[in-house]
């Protein structure tokens, strides 16, 4: 569409500029303003849903201190500036930050290797128990075997937190 702005468009430009819009924010801006509440209400999204998930590429413009937070923000996230901004327009939940799953990644691995450890300890103690050796030996276990239901829980927990959700797993 071309609007004939009649001498108009130094004005215009000037008027979009002060806004920090392009001149098309701007004219579309006005006649929303002027259609009333209803015309955003009356707009629709014509984009088929597709498995495939083909990509469109968009360019923005926005204030460059906001630009530093988007770069900022999609990369402690461990996500390109598109999937960043795709997840907050669909209002898609964002994924942790990248290093607080790294982290949670080691806790995971080190709590297998605990409970590896554990499984150990137990089947040495089925073993003395079978072998009938008896009480004593059995007992020196008795401190690890106190813990073992905390030590699954917490793992459990853990690893529910980080199954839960592939899009959180990278």
């Amino acid at each position: 569409m071309t609007i004939d702005l009649r001498g108009i468009g130094d004005a215009v430009r000037t008027a979009a500029t002060g806004r920090g819009q392009t001149v098309a924010a701007f004219a579309r801006q006005a006649l929303v303003a002027a259609t009333g509440p209803n015309a955003l209400a009356m707009e629709q999204l014509d984009v088929p849903a597709s498995p495939s998930r083909s990509v469109a590429k968009l360019h923005l413009r926005m204030d460059e201190r906001e630009a530093q937070v988007l770069i900022f923000k999609a990369r402690a996230l461990g996500l390109s500036y598109g999937e960043y901004v795709g997840h907050l327009v669909t209002g898609t939940p964002l994924p942790a930050p990248v290093a607080q799953r790294d982290a949670d990644r080691r806790a995971l691995r080190q709590s297998c290797d605990q409970l590896a450890a554990l499984a150990g300890d137990i089947n040495a103690l089925i073993r003395l128990l079978r072998l009938a050796q008896g009480a004593e030996a059995a007992r020196q276990f008795g401190d690890r075997m106190r813990g073992l239901e905390a030590d699954v829980r917490r793992h459990i927990d853990l690893a529910s937190r980080l199954v839960a959700d592939p899009e959180d797993i990278r």
